[in-house]
């Protein structure tokens, strides 16, 4: 399957499982009324649905989340059925916990919602995705056989790439394609166009899948315009460029067609997610902790004196600068004071780290620990120069110390509050080239529920001072 159809599906599953859930609600709400008489069911008036209304706005976006984060939209066929279940079972009994956890810190009255209806809810919301995905499945399956809808393609290669493109549409699952013919580059080609599109006409060939050749551009050019001519798709591959991680994608710039080349995560709604979670999420906090921020500013003030805040010049995005703001832990002349402590750095590489750094004040000590000290960084994604997780942020003059530019392949996302590193051992860990590594899987492996995870993995380490120094 082609990536931008497979990307269309995805989407298109998960609006469907949304509504899929709803009605499951519904379905509940239903057969709980009907199953009243059963003694298994207690006999408090259920309510109207419209009392149940308002728990759409949870399950809308957290139902097909949790589906996507346990990986239950990877369309490959075919699937062992036993995992895609447990997969669905997994997502739905979270989502069953999510609503239960919402219901309870709302306190919403018994005499409003049926626990009947949530009870009946969790194995008709599993069995009700359970049956859309087997539909989807037979459906998509015979749609791929179905003669119908098979599209012939032409292979224009040399003998041997046409060899090796035989062999790895022998292997697709769904058969949607059917090489028609071949047309080898190394003879048939120079022979003219005029045979290319005789074999077009006589196979009735919707695609042509040409494999690049550098010595015959020009023949390939008139192959494609012939195919542009007849309506027919031209599909060419762009191999004949290798790169380790990042991932072509085709667009287009003043009318001129682009390749480019992208190792950053490029989900845009994703992105766009996590835009609206960073800055709602930041300012929500900020008002929920301004007791405790205006506490440690007291704190701070009264134990050490002026400024409260510490700033500094980091590196943000693409190395842009930005000043981040923490709460001081240090002495006023830190700074001016490093290089003589530079002999006894901890961490390799051009960072800075030290266990009982003799410049962190008592209080310091104690903020750091639990990293309250960080807190002033949510006026940072606040702002759009970081977001919650992500690779953390690192001063201007140690990122331009880096030795290795694939170093500088963490500063093509945004910074972050907390990230792999955070969670994965934070101070422990002592070699810069394992924190590297670390936020280079985190960016190519990037998801929004990866976020989440993150972040929720984070609670603990913070709240018992894990690896803090």
């Amino acid at each position: 399957m082609l990536r931008r159809h497979e990307q269309f599906y995805h989407q298109l599953l998960q609006i469907v499982d949304a509504f899929v859930l709803a009605g499951a609600l519904w379905l509940a709400h239903f057969l709980r009324i009907h199953l009243s008489v059963f003694p298994v069911f207690d006999a408090i008036e259920v309510g109207p649905i419209s009392n149940y209304l308002w728990l759409l706005v949870i399950i809308f976006p957290a139902g097909p989340l949790l589906l996507e984060f346990q990986g239950f939209y990877r369309l490959n066929y075919p699937q062992n059925g036993w995992t895609t279940v447990g997969r669905v079972i997994r997502a739905i009994f979270y989502l069953w916990l999510v609503l239960m956890a919402v219901i309870v810190f709302l306190r919403i009255p018994s005499e409003s919602l049926s626990r009947g209806v949530f009870v009946l809810f969790l194995p008709l919301g599993i069995l009700a995705i359970v049956a859309r995905d087997f539909f989807f499945r037979w459906w998509y399956q015979s749609h791929g056989l179905s003669q119908t809808h098979r599209r012939s393609v032409l292979l224009c290669a040399t003998p041997e790439q046409c060899r090796r493109w035989r062999e790895q549409f022998q292997a697709l699952p769904d058969r949607q394609l059917i090489i028609r013919g071949e047309f080898h580059l190394s003879s048939s080609m120079a022979e003219g166009i005029d045979r290319f599109v005789g074999k077009l006409h006589a196979e009735n060939i919707e695609i042509v899948l040409f494999e690049l050749d550098h010595s015959r551009l020009a023949e390939i050019n008139q192959a494609i315009k012939a195919c542009e001519a007849e309506g027919i798709e031209a599909w060419v591959t762009t191999d004949f460029i290798t790169t380790t991680l990042a991932r072509p994608q085709f667009d287009e710039l003043l009318g001129r067609p682009l390749l480019v080349f992208r190792s950053t995560p490029d989900a845009a709604w994703q992105l766009l997610m996590k835009s609206c979670i960073d800055r709602t999420g930041a300012l929500c906090v900020l008002l929920l902790i301004s007791p405790l921020l205006l506490a440690i500013a007291l704190a701070v003030f009264f134990t050490s004196g002026r400024p409260i805040l510490f700033s500094q010049a980091r590196s943000g995005r693409h190395g842009t600068p930005f000043r981040m703001y923490k709460f001081r832990t240090m002495i006023t002349q830190a700074e001016q004071s490093q290089a003589e402590l530079r002999a006894f750095n901890q961490m390799s590489g051009p960072v800075f780290k030290m266990t009982n750094d003799p410049r962190v004040t008592p209080l310091g000590h104690w903020l750091r620990k639990f990293s309250l000290d960080e807190l002033p960084q949510l006026w940072n994604v606040l702002r759009g120069d970081m977001s919650l997780v992500g690779p953390r942020p690192l001063p201007v003059a140690e990122t331009e110390r880096f030795t290795d530019y694939a170093h500088r392949r963490r500063l093509s996302v945004k910074p972050g509050l907390t990230c792999l590193w955070q969670v994965a051992g934070r101070s422990n860990i002592t070699d810069f080239s394992d924190w590297v590594r670390l936020d280079l899987e985190y960016i190519d492996h990037w998801s929004l529920w990866g976020d989440i995870r993150i972040l929720f993995r984070t609670i603990p380490v913070v709240l018992f001072g894990k690896g803090a120094k």
